[in-house]
């Protein structure tokens, strides 16, 4: 068994991800209030994952590692405000584009503790699972592959792994584009701050808040639409701005995936 999970490391992660989900979607059907104050239990999945190999595998080194990436150092300084900045300019954009094609605002209402409980539910979720996507799986894939295809591959997964198929299969193809697109812009990010994790959960955890106030309830196949053309439009700027850069040059390395 630790000899297969060594030779498919990342394979493993992400098979295991996906029981770990699996377990985790049985709490919604006995605490069925946990959705109404954000708590998502298969957001745990990744870090239970990456839990999960480090015993397996009997490497604390695993954790050690993410563990250091999540600092405050001058890179968050640095790079604090581009963290919040894109994905909420992107969001607002989407949210505005919708509204001009009728799609009706719908306000996230509540009292300041119903605030407070989501916000604390989402930051947990948005850590556990920048532990596992971008705290083991992005740096384990740029080890062979460059930033730019790891973040493509990392997209993919990710975004396969929430299963959304509001919106039929269509919405499913362009939720995981969207998802595609979000790993490209945070990749660049991972890697201009030298694989800082607090500012990748902070990045995360503003993409849901600001998802929350301005998109509640217009979770459609126009929203996936509108969103796979805001976060692509960045990615083009992304590429232009950035084509001879480090982000698309080979990388060299033996894990296997």
């Amino acid at each position: 068994m630790e000899k297969m999970i060594r030779k498919y490391y990342l394979s493993s992660f992400y098979v295991i991800t996906f029981l770990f989900s699996i377990l985790l979607l049985t709490l919604h059907f006995i605490f069925r209030s946990a959705g109404n104050y954000s708590v998502s239990f298969t957001q745990l999945a990744p870090a239970f994952a990456v839990a999960a190999l480090t015993l397996l595998l009997k490497d604390k080194t695993i954790i050690k590692d993410i563990r250091n990436h999540f600092r405050v150092d001058k890179a968050v300084v640095k790079w604090l405000l581009p963290a919040i900045a894109l994905p909420a300019f992107c969001i607002i954009i989407s949210s505005f584009i919708l509204s001009y094609y009728e799609v009706a605002f719908v306000p996230w209402d509540g009292d300041a503790f119903f605030y407070l409980l989501n916000f604390v539910a989402m930051l947990i979720g948005c850590a556990a699972e920048e532990i596992g996507w971008r705290g083991f799986l992005l740096p384990n894939m740029q080890k062979k592959y460059t930033p730019f295809t790891s973040s493509i591959l990392v997209g993919v997964l990710w975004g396969v792994w929430h299963l959304n198929f509001t919106g039929g299969l269509l919405g499913f193809i362009l939720y995981t584009v969207t998802i595609i697109e979000v790993s490209i812009l945070m990749t660049w990010l991972y890697n201009k701050s030298d694989g800082n994790l607090v500012l990748m959960t902070v990045w995360h955890f503003t993409f849901n808040v600001t998802s929350h106030i301005f998109l509640w309830d217009r979770f459609t196949l126009q929203l996936f639409a509108v969103e796979s053309v805001v976060f692509g439009i960045l990615c083009l700027f992304l590429f232009v701005t950035e084509r001879n850069s480090s982000f698309f040059k080979s990388s060299v390395g033996s894990i296997k995936v």
